[in-house]
C-alpha cells in the first residue's frame, strides 16, 4: 500500500521523532527505511510524489494498515514497536487527526498478539480466557496455567483454580489492562506542572505548560506539593464507573490519545519470577539499556530498579 502525501511536511516530522527515538540513527537512513514502509522505492521518490499532489489523499490507512507500517519500520529501524507508534502518532503520519486513545489500544493490543503472544490457544500464556469465580464472567489474561492459575485482568494481578479459568472456543478481543494506563491521581509539582500517575503510583505523564510529555515508569518524582486521586482511597473501586469517568476526562481534557511508556512493560508480565507491575517495570529498564539521566523534577526510583 502507497500512502499520498501533498508535502513532506508530516514524514518530515515523522523522521525527526524516529531519529529522537534511536540514539545510533541518521536522519538519511530513518528516511529510507520511512520511505519504504510508506510504499516508496526510496525518500526521493516520495520527495517527487509529494511535489506532484496538488490534494492529500482522502483515503486514510485502516487501523491494520497502521499497524503494518509501524512494525516494518520498528523492523527497519531496530526500535521497538511502542516507540515507532508513538513517533508515527506523534507526527500525525497516517492521518491528519489524531487517533483516539481507542485507536491506539486496538494498535497496541495487535502488536502484542502478533509479536509477543501469537495465536491463543488453551494453556497457552497471553490466551484472554474467561474467570468464573464468584460466578462472575470476566475476561483476564493467562500469565501461567497450573494450580493454582495466574491471571492479569484489568485492574491487575490475580489467582484463581484452574476449574474457574475458561478458555472459550472464540477468542475473546484482546485489551490493555487499566492498570498500566489509566490514572490514578495526579501530582502537582513545586515548578506548577502535573503529573497523573497510575494505580501503583508509577508515573505517567508530565503536564507542563498544556503539553503533555510520557514519562518512563522507572522515575521517582520529586518536588511534589499536591496529591489528589481519581477515586475515594477507601474503594478498590477506581477502573470503573465515575473514578474512571474522571480519570478519562482528565486525560481528555489535556489532549491526552496515546498510550503511556508504562504500557510497555506488557510482554514483560508473562515472564518467569514477574510478581508485580514493579517487577514488570525493572525488567524494561534492563531491556531498554536506557542511560538517559533523569530529568531535574525526577531520579531513578530504587523501590522499582533493585
Amino acid at each position: 500500500m502507497r500512502i499520498q502525501f501533498s508535502d513532506l511536511n508530516r514524514p518530515k516530522q515523522a523522521a525527526k521523532y524516529l531519529t529522537r527515538a534511536g540514539a545510533e540513527l541518521s536522519l538519511a537512513i530513518v528516511h529510507e527505511a520511512l520511505a519504504r514502509a510508506l510504499g516508496y522505492r526510496d525518500w526521493h521518490e516520495l520527495s517527487i510524489t509529494a511535489r506532484l499532489n496538488n490534494l492529500a489523499a482522502t483515503e486514510q490507512p485502516s487501523i491494520e494498515d497502521a499497524v503494518n507500517i509501524i512494525l516494518d519500520l520498528a523492523d527497519a529501524l531496530v526500535l521497538p514497536e511502542a516507540d515507532v507508534q508513538h513517533a508515527v502518532s506523534k507526527a500525525r503520519l497516517l492521518r491528519a487527526t489524531p487517533w483516539t486513545i481507542n485507536d491506539h489500544m486496538l494498535m497496541r493490543t495487535s502488536i502484542w498478539r502478533q509479536r509477543v503472544f501469537g495465536t491463543a490457544g488453551r494453556g497457552k500464556s497471553g490466551t484472554v480466557v474467561r474467570d468464573r469465580a464468584y460466578n462472575s464472567n470476566t475476561p483476564a489474561y493467562l500469565r501461567y496455567p497450573g494450580r493454582p492459575t495466574y491471571l492479569l485482568f484489568d485492574t491487575g494481578f490475580g489467582e484463581r483454580a484452574d476449574f474457574e479459568v475458561v478458555t472459550p472456543r472464540s477468542p475473546l478481543p484482546d485489551f490493555v489492562p487499566s492498570r498500566i494506563w489509566l490514572p490514578y491521581g495526579v501530582w502537582k509539582l513545586s515548578d506548577g506542572s502535573e503529573v497523573p500517575f497510575s494505580r501503583d503510583y508509577l508515573p505517567l505523564w508530565r503536564i507542563s505548560n498544556d503539553r503533555a510529555e510520557r514519562l518512563a515508569p522507572w522515575l521517582w518524582i520529586k518536588g511534589i506539593m499536591e496529591e489528589t486521586h481519581v477515586a475515594d482511597l477507601r474503594t478498590t473501586i477506581w477502573a470503573s464507573g465515575p473514578p474512571r469517568e474522571k480519570a478519562a476526562a482528565y486525560l481528555h481534557r489535556h489532549r491526552i490519545s496515546e498510550l503511556p511508556r508504562l504500557t510497555d512493560i506488557m510482554p514483560h508480565l508473562f515472564e518467569p519470577q514477574v510478581d508485580s507491575l514493579r517487577d514488570g517495570v525493572a525488567r524494561l529498564y534492563a531491556a531498554r539499556r536506557n542511560t538517559a539521566a533523569p530529568p531535574p523534577y525526577a531520579e531513578l526510583n530504587a523501590r522499582v530498579l533493585v
